[in-house]
């Protein structure tokens, strides 16, 4: 085999195996996101209330662009992004609701561990609750809901709205996929892939980074939701943030692509190289001369 040959057939297994690679890198990534707990190791010289920011669902009226009493123009917009560990503890009203919003950022992976516990007055030893990642506009949307709660039944609306149109009307967990109901103990892991448009870095407005971890003790306008236990909880958060192995954004592009240009590429390399071997083949073989015979 030629050294043409050679280079066709190590480019048709590399579109073979390149793929299956990169799938296999991914999987295992996730598993370990998966199965990691929160081992949070605390570095006193972090001051937590510059990157975290407490919120109160109950803050008044309150209208999308207008700040409320829980989010001074001073401090919003101007959190340090989570870097490192850290421990925070809130307070959950009965048919309330609390969160702490952060800046997560590319190149992070971030687990989360939440354990709701009974408040020290409290009579009842149920402590369960909702546990939510959203965006800030989910954010918005979760406290027009609840200040409208008395008036109207989102949840009798929104059942006969089509799941792929929701969103456009209510909110939603990020990803669709961060929501934890009814537990007394949630884990979960979640890396972010970008750290916002380039539009919103132009205008200076890094609100793409600020996510809200929503501690729900009310009714809300989801199904599964878990509605109020009489009594008001506690709630210990453990965030463990740590660098992640990232695969460059490129790869996505040549994983959708490798696969269809392999199943047209790999048989016209293949096709051309055989026809190619064949006739070379052909034109070592000497000829043979048949022996003509006649008839006496």
């Amino acid at each position: 085999m030629n050294s043409k040959s050679k280079f066709f057939a190590v480019i048709s297994n590399l579109l073979i195996i390149l793929p299956i690679v990169m799938i296999s890198i991914n999987s295992s990534i996730m598993n370990v996101d998966a199965a990691n707990n929160c081992e949070v190791s605390i570095d006193s010289a972090w001051d937590v209330d510059r990157a975290v920011t407490l919120h109160n669902v109950d803050s008044g009226v309150y209208f999308p662009g207008i700040f409320s009493e829980d989010e001074p123009p001073s401090r919003f917009g101007t959190s340090l992004p989570i870097t490192k560990d850290f421990v925070y503890e809130v307070g959950i009203e009965d048919g309330g609701a609390t969160a702490i919003s952060m800046k997560l950022v590319a190149g992070y992976r971030y687990n989360f561990c939440i354990t709701f516990s009974p408040s020290l007055n409290s009579n009842s030893t149920i402590a369960k609750g909702d546990v939510y990642l959203m965006t800030k506009s989910n954010w918005d949307s979760y406290k027009i809901e609840y200040n409208n709660r008395e008036f109207q039944d989102m949840e009798e609306y929104i059942d006969y709205i089509p799941v792929e149109w929701r969103d456009l009307v209510t909110w939603i967990p990020f990803r669709d996929v961060h929501s934890y109901e009814g537990e007394r103990y949630v884990q979960f892991s979640v890396g972010i892939d970008s750290s916002g448009s380039s539009l919103s870095s132009l205008f200076g407005d890094d609100s793409a980074n600020d996510y809200y971890l929503v501690l729900d003790g009310w009714d809300n306008s989801r199904p599964n939701d878990f509605g109020p236990i009489g009594d008001d909880m506690n709630a210990e958060i453990l965030v463990e943030a740590e660098e992640r192995i990232t695969i460059p954004a490129f790869t996505a592009y040549m994983l959708i692509g490798a696969l269809p240009v392999s199943c047209i590429i790999i048989p016209i390399i293949l096709h051309f190289t055989y026809k190619r071997s064949a006739k070379e083949d052909r034109k070592e073989v000497m000829p043979e001369q048949m022996p003509f015979l006649e008839e006496s």
